[in-house]
């Protein structure tokens, strides 16, 4: 799965406040996101690995790329409209459920056999 950036990040303004460094980290933040699934949720302990992590935090927070946010119990931060632009973790689900049900089909009819029994 792919983390979305819009073509016009370059000029928006809360991504210009930020600056370039905070970007780096907002853009990385948003492919473990991805990655793992947490519906834009940001842990603390990931923004700490990197350097200037919780100075930079807070500037995606100022300018209103993030929100301070608690899941679980844990601290950290979440995406400003997180579900306007990217996938839910149940969608990226039902998509690949999706996708091994058409690729078992295909495989089913490259053997000459009947997709649907089975």
């Amino acid at each position: 799965m792919w983390f979305k950036v819009d073509d016009t990040l370059h000029s928006h303004p809360k991504a210009r406040r930020a600056g370039l460094t905070a970007v780096g980290l907002w853009a990385m933040s948003g492919s473990y996101c991805m990655s793992y699934k947490t519906d834009g949720f940001i842990p603390e302990w990931f923004v700490h690995g990197w350097p200037d992590g919780l100075t930079l935090a807070r500037r995606l927070v100022d300018v209103g790329l993030w929100s301070d946010a608690v899941q679980d119990g844990e601290k950290g931060w979440s995406f400003h409209d997180w579900g306007d632009y990217q996938p839910s973790s149940d969608e990226i689900e039902k998509e690949r459920a999706l996708s091994r049900e058409r690729q078992r089909k295909r495989r089913a009819r490259l053997r000459g056999e009947d997709p649907d029994a089975a």
